[in-house]
């Protein structure tokens, strides 16, 4: 089996942190307030977290992603929403389009790996409405540099 990508596996630790502290704040809570329902509600967001950790690793295990990686040429925020436009080119040349989140930092003129969900393919026929539908399969991205590249040829 091939290693989790590195922002697969922070995106499963991420989410198990998160819900392992809101259950350790519950029980805190129980034991200062005897407030059972928040202990209730902490446990099930815990199972939550838990469930959608594994998620991201069976996407990771079973390599369910969709990589996109290139140079960013260009990136454009718009004055309303939440997404950017981020354009990639890849080696043959071949530019691709996405909108992503504005926390997302892009440099122009770095490489990038991108990785979607691939189970989730939307497709409209608009290719603006594909794009913004997308955003939701979005897994992570890292940037790539040349350690990391001759490592991705040699494995």
């Amino acid at each position: 089996m091939k290693p989790i990508p590195e922002p697969l596996f922070r995106k499963m630790l991420i989410t198990v942190l998160a819900g392992a502290g809101c259950m350790l704040f519950g029980v805190a809570y129980f034991f200062a307030a005897k407030d059972g329902i928040l202990l209730l509600l902490s446990a099930a967001l815990l199972i939550n977290c838990l469930w959608r950790a594994f998620s991201f690793y069976r996407i990771a295990a079973k390599e369910c992603y969709e990589l996109v990686e290139g140079t960013c040429v260009g990136v454009s925020a718009g004055l309303v929403g939440k997404l950017k436009t981020v354009r990639m080119m890849n080696d043959v040349g071949t530019e691709t389009t996405l909108r992503l989140a504005k926390n997302c930092k892009f440099k122009i003129g770095d490489r990038y790996r991108l990785y979607f969900d691939n189970r989730n393919q939307y497709r409209t026929g608009s290719g603006f409405i594909d794009k913004a539908l997308a955003t939701g399969g979005f897994l992570g991205y890292e940037q790539v540099t040349a350690a990391t590249k001759d490592e991705s040829i040699d494995g």
